[in-house]
């Protein structure tokens, strides 16, 4: 896998405390990924607790992301934003395009555990199969399998 992705548009998420729990489980769900850097903080950092995951970056399926944990009360950049006043929303979503039944049922299975279904797995008029999911760290997901990968 590539060290670094050139790439003009990156998701950026911003979770309100469990970022490192999220990118673990989303690497681990999708073939072809890694995190590619991380910086975490240092000791006596105010607000933060050392070694607590500030910003990542990282690849899902060859795409990059960026994340990070929303700044604690106290910390550098707790007062940039109303940060306590973000969430994530369905009407944002990450598209997943399957390559395989086998594949969306896997991506399906591990996003829908712990999270919400909205569009339970269907076909819809417009596609072999589909669902849109919000995981357990409230990211919203459509997950696709086109008729042409059926076979």
């Amino acid at each position: 896998m590539s060290s670094a992705v050139t790439q003009k548009l990156t998701v950026f998420l911003a979770f309100p405390q469990d970022a490192e729990e999220a990118v673990t489980f989303y690497t681990s769900l999708f073939d072809d990924s890694e995190v590619i850097n991380t910086i975490r903080a240092r000791a006596g950092e105010p607000g933060w607790v050392e070694g607590t995951l500030q910003h990542a970056v990282f690849t899902l399926a060859g795409q990059q992301f960026m994340c990070i944990n929303i700044p604690p009360d106290g910390a550098r950049g707790s007062d940039h934003a109303p940060w306590d006043t973000y969430s994530f929303s369905p009407a944002m979503a990450v598209y997943v395009q399957c390559d395989s039944d086998e594949e969306f049922d896997r991506v399906f299975q591990g996003l829908s555990e712990k999270g919400e279904v909205i569009m339970p797995v269907g076909t819809y008029g417009f596609s072999a199969k589909f669902a849109w999911v919000n995981d357990r760290f409230g990211v919203s997901w459509r997950i696709n399998l086109s008729e042409s990968k059926v076979k």
